[in-house]
Parts: C-alpha cells; structure tokens; sequence
C-alpha cells in the first residue's frame, strides 16, 4: 500500500513556490539596477554596482533552489524534507537573534511557524510518505 501526501507537505510546497516566485521577482532588479550603475561610473560606484547584480544573482538562484527543494517535498525526495529542516533550523536561529537584537516581538511568529513545520517533519505520516519509516502491518 502506497501512502499518499499529507496536506501539509503539499501546502508547505505551495508555500516555498511563492516565495521562490517573490525572490525571482526581488531579484529582477537589483541585476538589472546595478548592471546600470557599473556602465560609465568610477571604480567606487561600479564595485557597488557589482554587489547589487551579485546580490540580484544570489536571490534568483535562492529562488530557483526554492522551486527545487518545493518539488522534493512533493514528490516525496528524502532531500527536500532534509533541506526543509535546515532551513528551518536556520530560519528559527536568525528570528531568535533579530528578536533578542530588536526585541520585536512580532519575530515569535517565524519562532512558531518554523517550529511547527520542524515538528510537522518528524511526525509519523511525513515520515512515511519520505519513506523514513516503514508501514506498520499489524493483523
């Protein structure tokens, strides 16, 4: 018997897809802004141009990884729940220190949200579907 994916994993997919969507669409203009700002200005305004198509790049290519990782988990890929889990940890770790550093309190949200996708990742359908357990035959 094969098992089926859970809801949540599907909605956490649909989730990494528009957030892949607004970083391509974020890094749209920085390349383009700062491909304009390196033609025909000194050294010290084309280097900072340079940091901005970098910066541009870097969040494309975030955003592409965030379509990949987002067909992982759909398609059940033992790599997608890994990379979600680390983003996951990582995403946790910097709300906890914006948090401590401005004491905005609005950064537990991102504390709970990403708990409960880690908790979400290690419960026993999850594990399942990304074949990390095997199915109890109890008769």
């Amino acid at each position: 018997m094969t098992q089926g994916r859970p809801t949540g994993i599907t909605i956490i997919s649909v989730l990494m897809i528009l957030g892949g969507i607004i970083l391509l669409f974020t890094g749209i203009a920085p390349l383009f802004a700062g491909t304009l700002i390196s033609i025909d200005s000194d050294s010290s305004t084309s280097q900072f141009g340079s940091l901005i198509t970098i910066g541009g790049l870097a969040l494309m290519a975030l955003g592409i990884a965030s379509f990949i990782v987002s067909w992982g988990l759909l398609k059940g890929k033992g790599w997608g729940r890994i990379i979600t889990l680390i983003i996951s940890i990582i995403a946790i770790i910097f709300a906890i220190i914006t948090l401590v550093g401005s004491q905005d309190l609005i950064y537990i949200i991102s504390v709970i949200i990403y708990g409960v996708i880690i908790y979400y990742m290690f419960t026993y359908k999850v594990k399942l579907f990304f074949g990390k357990v095997k199915e109890s035959t109890n008769i």
